[in-house]
């Protein structure tokens, strides 16, 4: 496992890359990373030609809600469907419940 590198060492790491004629080796030695990420992160940003490429953007887009109206509302009947499922779910244990426990319940007329 890797140390944490952040977005700032990052630049710096890529920076020191390209102006060492890509030198990935030297890079993992000298800033403690392995040769793929020195070289992932150089292949990131000269794709995109922005250092924002670099940012981590992990679990960012969890919790936000769809742009599109239509997806936002699919969404929401998914949730409530399956509310509704769960309810039905605890309606059938509790009816099967009160089931069994009337079995041992001696009626008098028994």
């Amino acid at each position: 496992m890797g140390r944490k590198v952040s977005y700032d060492e990052k630049i710096e790491i890529v920076k020191w890359v390209l102006k060492h004629n890509y030198d990935y080796k030297q890079a993992a030695q000298k800033f403690d990373i392995t040769y793929s990420r020195a070289y992932a992160w150089t292949q990131k940003y000269e794709q995109a030609n922005d250092w924002t490429a670099l940012k981590d953007r992990r679990d960012k887009t969890r919790g936000r809600q769809p742009a599109d109206r239509e997806k936002q509302l699919l969404k929401e009947i998914r949730g409530l469907k399956a509310k509704l499922r769960e309810r039905e779910v605890q309606i059938a244990f509790s009816k099967k419940l009160i089931e069994i426990s009337n079995r041992e319940v001696k009626r008098p007329n028994d």
